[in-house]
């Protein structure tokens, strides 16, 4: 097999009980390996620049990170307080957790290892073990899409204040907001409008992953993200907006072990737009 094609990996030496776990599984070659870009960060910087003016390769992704923090006395009054119960405020319980645990004011404690990552080491394997972070800019991910469909670019916008509020405060303690969906390039310019509008990206500058072409998979735009960043959580409406392996599933109950990275690296919370 050339380096960098597809990996399948036929499940019937994943059978739980019985039951195939997964059909066929697209895995990038070297297992659980992070393939870089030819340019590292290349494309975090395309991410950062889609549906703006701005030229990709003037960023700077480790200043950037800094860029997109407006003063506290510039960005608007939270709508709502901080929730204490539900999904959003499991969220922001955890992701402020780990930011107390291995940053300070948004730069990596002394002599304190990097954590591991949201995303898994060995997909196939359907066990929680995690890729470590090789870079000390922390970041959360928010899928975009509900379920399997891609985000509406018209209608009317229902985000829940709450989130907008724990996205928020989580700007504040140095975490990066990410966005993530299978729209297109060109579609990038009305994703970002409708962010802004809807309080969710109050500065424009949040990186946005589309799909640079059909069928791109979203693992990949996720793990370009941990070239850059160290993607500490993950938040969709869906399980398959964690990892791809939930696209291939022929028994749901093979990923049971899985469950365990629920409302620790992976949170289920409403669609953000809807």
């Amino acid at each position: 097999m050339r380096r960098g094609s597809l990996l399948l990996l036929f499940a019937g030496s994943l059978a739980l009980q019985g039951c195939v776990a997964l059909a066929v599984v697209p895995i990038l070659a070297g297992g659980g390996a992070i393939v870089r870009n030819a340019v590292s960060g290349e494309r975090t910087r395309q991410a950062i620049a889609e549906g703006t003016a701005i030229a990709p390769e003037t960023i700077d992704v480790t200043e950037f990170a800094e860029y997109t923090l407006l003063d506290i006395s510039e960005l608007p009054a939270p709508p709502s307080r901080i929730p204490t119960a539900g999904p959003h405020a499991q969220l922001h319980r955890e992701a402020s957790a780990l930011l107390q645990a291995g940053w300070l004011d948004g730069a990596p404690l002394p002599d304190t290892a990097l954590p591991e990552s949201a995303l898994l080491l060995n997909p196939s394997s359907l066990t929680p073990s995690r890729v470590a972070c090789e870079e000390a800019i922390p970041a959360l991910l928010v899928d975009l899409d509900p379920g399997a469909e891609s985000m509406p670019l018209d209608g009317n916008l229902s985000p829940d204040p709450e989130l907008v509020t724990v996205l928020d405060d989580l700007r504040r303690q140095g975490l990066t907001i990410a966005w993530i969906t299978d729209r297109e390039p060109q579609d990038a310019g009305t994703i970002r409008a409708r962010l802004l509008e809807a309080g969710l990206d109050p500065t424009g500058r949040d990186p946005l992953f589309v799909q640079r072409y059909p069928g791109e998979l979203k693992q990949a735009r996720r793990r370009a993200l941990l070239e850059t960043h160290c993607l500490l959580a993950i938040a969709g409406d869906d399980r398959r907006d964690f990892d791809d392996l939930y696209l291939y599933l022929r028994d749901p109950a093979a990923a049971l072990p899985l469950e365990a990275m629920l409302d620790d690296r992976w949170f289920l919370i409403p669609n953000p737009l809807d």
